[in-house]
């Protein structure tokens, strides 16, 4: 395997990023925060937008807040208020779509996309990571997904996988979703879920071989690829 490191992957990132992941629960917010976090170690302007959260702590004081809000921009050097990096907080943890019924709010493509568009007109930075919730195709309301938000956006795509049993198939899925959106890959993040997890180096190696082979046109070259340790958030 060639992979590259965080510091290098971070080094490459300049513009705005749609984050995405092969399930929920891969560590693609801990990945989300590793990198704001290298991005602005290396003197660049960085924050990350959470457009939907689903599912709200409580501080000392009984305020509710985003905690995936909270934590990918822990280390970031852009300080945006709230309502522009988590601007539609829902309150149960759940597919969004689902979270919005219960909470009585309409989400829509256009809505997402406008208030993103907002927030980062408002507050520039060199770097802006816009993390998704959940895989690829999450719902968002009876006909779209965040595949649509992402589409509508036309950022590259980082892409965040959990290598367990059934990964190598999640992510090819994943990733041949995103090529025939259009989209370009910019970084595939590899993510060791647990300490037994077997064989995590010979799944790495296939994917990033597959990820070389089949590459599409379009994409001009291929994505950075990283390994991160043992993750579980």
């Amino acid at each position: 395997m060639n992979l590259s490191n965080v510091n290098d992957a971070a080094s490459a990132l300049n513009g705005a990023y749609f984050v995405t992941g092969t399930d929920t629960e891969i560590g693609k917010t801990t990945t989300t925060a590793q990198l704001v976090k290298n991005i602005a170690q290396q003197g660049k302007s960085v924050y990350a937008i959470k457009p939907v959260t689903a599912g709200m702590e409580t501080d000392d004081n009984g305020q509710t807040y985003s905690d995936d809000a909270r934590r990918i921009n822990q280390f970031a050097n852009v300080k945006p208020p709230l309502s522009a990096i988590a601007p539609i907080q829902l309150a149960t943890p759940c597919s969004p779509h689902i979270a919005a019924q219960i909470d009585d709010v309409t989400l829509t493509n256009t809505q997402l996309v406008d208030t993103i568009h907002k927030s980062i007109a408002a507050y520039p930075a060199d770097v802006i990571l816009v993390e998704g919730a959940g895989g690829w195709f999450t719902p968002i309301n009876e006909q779209e997904t965040l595949a649509d938000v992402a589409a509508a956006l036309k950022y590259p795509v980082i892409l965040v996988v959990g290598i367990k049993l059934g990964s190598l198939n999640h992510a090819m899925l994943t990733l041949q979703a995103i090529w025939q959106a259009g989209l370009k890959v910019a970084l595939v993040v590899f993510n060791q879920l647990q300490t037994d997890t077997p064989f995590v180096d010979a799944q790495i190696d296939w994917l990033s071989q597959q990820i070389l082979r089949k590459y599409p046109g379009h994409q001009n070259k291929p994505p950075l690829m990283v390994k991160q340790g043992v993750l579980t958030h």
